[in-house]
């Protein structure tokens, strides 16, 4: 059992809280560019993330249209119109990377979410050719995932509107499915918190292939089967959820540290007496 290597010592919890209950995923932008002292801080955020030498997030100034890919046939679920983009890379030799880099590149998209910037999870839509031109990577590293990022448009396109319907981005596991056993009068109220919070974190193809239990007083995230494969990793979604919990554990004022596990459990969050 080792320390979970890309775990944060801080976190924005009210921001973040609040970026987690009213983000949404956006493939459609305004193409105005974003100010260049907002990508500034944010890539002062994402140049002081932890873990680096497992995963890390960059931020390009600017995203060309091909980017991004058709998500299914065609131009359907294609992003436009997004001037900027976050990249998130990993060592595939790394045996944390995909859910350092979910936890990670999770951090980002909150942080630009704050800072009232549309963003979308974007796995396997995007041409990996030209991320690459536009990042310098060392031998061993890869691009994963990316986001674009900018201003959402006023109304989503109709093609957008038809993926989200497909995937149901709307609809989320009732809590004792993802967390067997929950009790929300009976939990205690910092893994209550960070279940709930959880239970709307982004996945592939809405699949939220997690599961939260409650054991000796600390919370075991595990992977499971569940949805469609794809091309995504089930444990890169996992690491979103977990970012996602420890932001409620730590609302309610359960600060702790993440060890990892062999599979399939993923990882163990302790609170840390103050």
């Amino acid at each position: 059992m080792l320390d979970f290597p890309d775990a944060l010592d801080e976190m924005p919890v009210v921001e973040w809280t609040s970026a987690i209950t009213t983000r949404r995923s956006v493939r459609t932008y305004n193409e105005r560019p974003v100010d260049p002292r907002t990508l500034a801080v944010l890539r002062g955020f994402c140049n002081a993330l932890p873990g680096r030498s497992v995963a890390r997030v960059v931020v390009l100034d600017q995203a060309p249209a091909d980017l991004f890919t058709g998500l299914i046939v065609g131009s359907y679920g294609r992003v436009v119109g997004a001037p900027s983009a976050l990249v998130v890379i990993g060592r595939p030799e790394e045996r944390t990377v995909q859910e350092s880099m979910g936890y990670l590149g999770e951090a980002a998209v909150l942080q630009a979410t704050a800072m009232s910037l549309g963003t979308c999870w974007v796995a396997g839509s995007f041409d990996r050719a030209v991320a690459a031109s536009l990042t310098v990577l060392a031998d061993d590293e890869r691009i994963f995932a990316v986001s674009p990022l900018g201003y959402p448009h006023d109304r989503a396109r109709p093609g957008e509107r038809l993926v989200k319907a497909m995937v149901r981005a709307k609809h989320r596991r009732p809590a004792t499915e993802i967390a067997p056993g929950f009790d929300a009068e009976r939990w205690p109220a910092w893994a209550a918190e960070g279940v709930r919070l959880a239970r709307i974190a982004p996945s592939a193809v809405n699949r939220q292939p997690w599961r939260f239990d409650l054991e000796d007083g600390a919370i075991t995230v595990s992977v499971v089967q569940r949805g469609l494969e794809g091309s995504v990793s089930r444990l890169l979604d996992v690491g979103i959820a977990m970012l996602h919990f420890e932001v409620g554990a730590r609302l309610m004022g359960a600060m702790g540290i993440w060890q990892s596990l062999e599979a399939p459990r993923v990882a163990r969050y302790h609170p840390v007496p103050r």
